[in-house]
């Protein structure tokens, strides 16, 4: 029988008190690595300390650590790999954090998500691929909870269940599409999909049938991030031609737009003039210095070059 992910976590937790000499030898400088004032935190060495001090230094040999450019909903992942020659059986793990939601944070948030993740893959390891997925499927059981309590405890770290940087997720979701049908004015989405990656609503979303039955409109894109110049350059010259032409669209039509909004902004002030001079004729007035009678001021100049013949 395989263990169980509290067991295996017991299994660990025994190992903290107290800890070995390359226990010791591995807190020591992880301490020294996380006083450092270096903005460059090397994951890789960080990974195999901890690996010693807290995961029995089982996962080095079977454990891949990386930066992710693509990974952006989540800051990280543990992803099971599997051995072809071994009848698709799972073998390695990878475990990529993400450098799109990362690179930017403090180093303490870098640190708790590669512990996160790095506990998973010691319970997918030491439970032989059985790790537990808890009662609301993600993997953060009783046994997940327990380890990482007993490592923050240790370390003074901020594990949690989830990691993921609300504010810098939605930065990346700039593949947006609206629907045009009756759930555009429902919030909280209003007919809404925005997306990291260029992959248009469909049959394969959870919520497609749903949106079919209730609501029945049709997708259309209205945001997309711009091309790098690398992603422009490999581009056929035809299509590249098609892309500027659709710029220039863009442009004039922007320009278009903030005519008519000049145009409309013009005339309401307009209308407010006329609603000031019918109801604040004395504004509008000015008493001639020659004669003392009053004047419009739109006139005072053809009053005085007439010599103020009203004297």
């Amino acid at each position: 029988m395989p263990l169980t992910d509290e067991d295996a976590a017991l299994l660990a937790i025994a190992t903290l008190d107290p800890l070995s000499d390359a226990q010791v030898n591995a807190n020591n400088t992880i301490k020294t690595i996380i006083a450092s004032s270096d903005p460059f935190i090397g994951i890789n060495e960080l990974f195999s300390l901890y690996d010693v001090l807290y995961f029995r230094s089982l996962l080095s040999s079977r454990v891949e650590v990386s930066w992710s450019a693509r990974l952006t909903l989540c800051a990280g992942i543990c992803e099971l790999i599997r051995d072809p020659s071994n009848g698709n059986k799972f073998t390695r793990i990878r475990l990529k954090l993400s450098e799109a939601l990362l690179k930017y944070r403090p180093r303490t948030d870098v640190i708790n998500t590669l512990l996160h993740e790095s506990i998973h893959a010691y319970f997918f390891i030491t439970t032989s691929w059985k790790h537990s997925r808890g009662d609301d499927g993600t993997g953060h059981g009783a046994g997940f909870l327990l380890l990482a309590d007993a490592i923050n405890n240790h370390g003074s770290y901020e594990i949690t269940v989830f990691h993921t940087f609300h504010d810098e997720v939605e930065s990346y979701r700039t593949h947006i599409w609206q629907c045009d049908g009756p759930c555009r004015s429902q919030a909280p989405f209003f007919g809404l999909v925005k997306r990291s990656m260029n992959r248009a609503p469909a049959k394969g979303d959870s919520w497609w049938i749903k949106h079919e039955n209730e609501c029945g409109g049709k997708f259309k894109k209205i945001s997309e991030p711009d091309l790098t110049k690398f992603q422009v350059e490999k581009l056929s010259g035809l299509k590249r031609a098609g892309l500027q032409t659709n710029k220039i669209d863009l442009w004039v039509a922007g320009n278009k737009r903030q005519a008519d909004v000049d145009d409309e902004q013009e005339e309401k002030s307009s209308r407010s003039t006329k609603r000031q001079n019918n109801t604040n004729p004395a504004i509008q007035t000015v008493i001639c210095p020659i004669c003392n009678r009053r004047v419009k001021a739109d006139e005072i100049n053809e009053h005085l070059d007439a010599d103020c013949k009203c004297e």
